[in-house]
């Protein structure tokens, strides 16, 4: 009995050992060269990865080009995502690139009208835009004839950020459009182009019916400048400083956005009679920057008092 039962012990303990030696080279080997591995394998993934990215060529390729087991039911949603990324990608890209895609994004923006893939071809107006060359121009013009008012708006976009000086008669005739959004975002690239010749049309919007045109009114005539802007600009900043109770998340950064604007638009007007209400900012606005802001402005005005007196 005694016998067996050491033979049975020394069998135990030998295949406890067998297990133990297992577990030692699971533990510091196999588990370590596992994970190696893992990391290996992600980091040349990323390379690849990077070594492949999109570029503005490729994206437009594939924007013509979608095809796939899934096109049927995305691809819509493809082709749309592709022609925004597009629109993003190219802003990284050199004048010469930017020039051997216009062609194709020009047809491209012409056929998305034609086949009335209306999301498609904003997208592409933000992208024409984003060409800053001048054969993007009139395309984009006949983006702002365009039914749709978003397509019109986007073309105001479009043209405002080529920037040429030849677009400011169409962004005139757009700042009178039927629709207040095309109205709003052509004044927007008005004052952001400086467009001087263009204020019978800003004092004229100082009234529009959509506040959101007025006050755009306000700040592209501040950009420029004109002291008719100044009461509405007033009247602006006195309406968004405070909080307003019930008020969501992004309803307060809209207004603490259009307070901006306003403390913004006085410091470049310098005008003396806004100095009460740029003090009551000061005080009760619940934004930082705004405070900030309306104390520069004060300053300003100081510097202005102070060089107009003998």
């Amino acid at each position: 009995m005694n016998g067996t039962g050491k033979q049975t012990g020394a069998a135990g303990s030998g295949e406890n050992d067998g297990r133990s030696d297992l577990k030692v080279v699971l533990q510091f080997f196999i588990v370590p060269l596992s994970l190696v591995i893992v990391l290996v394998s992600v980091f040349f993934g990323l390379q690849i990865m990077r070594a492949h990215r999109p570029d503005a060529a490729s994206s437009i390729k594939a924007l013509q080009n979608y095809e796939g087991f899934l096109a049927r039911y995305v691809g819509d949603i493809k082709r749309w995502q592709s022609g925004y990324d597009l629109s993003l990608l190219m802003r990284g890209e050199d004048a010469g690139a930017l020039r051997r895609i216009l062609p194709d994004l020009i047809a491209g923006f012409r056929e998305a009208g034609a086949k009335r893939d209306l999301k498609l071809r904003r997208y592409l107006a933000l992208a024409l835009g984003v060409s800053a060359d001048p054969d993007a121009i009139a395309p984009l013009r006949e983006g702002l004839v365009d039914p749709d008012p978003e397509t019109r708006i986007y073309a105001c976009w479009g043209l405002g950020t080529v920037g040429a000086a030849t677009v400011l008669p169409d962004l005139r005739r757009a700042a009178i459009d039927p629709d207040p959004g095309v109205r709003k975002a052509a004044i927007f690239q008005i004052g952001r182009l400086g467009d001087r010749e263009s204020r019978p049309i800003l004092r004229a919007a100082l009234v529009d019916a959509q506040p959101d045109v007025r006050w755009n009114a306000a700040l592209a005539l501040a950009r420029l400048g004109d002291p008719a802007a100044t009461p509405l600009l007033i009247r602006l900043l006195d309406d968004s400083t405070s909080p307003i109770s019930g008020e969501t998340e992004s309803g307060a950064a809209e207004r603490r956005n259009r307070a901006l604007n306003a403390v913004r638009g006085l410091a470049l007007l310098r005008a003396r009679d806004a100095r009460a209400s740029l003090e009551l900012a000061g005080k009760r606005a619940d934004a930082p920057e705004i405070k900030e802001a309306a104390r520069l402005a004060l300053e300003s005005i100081d510097l202005r008092g102070a060089a107009a007196s003998p």
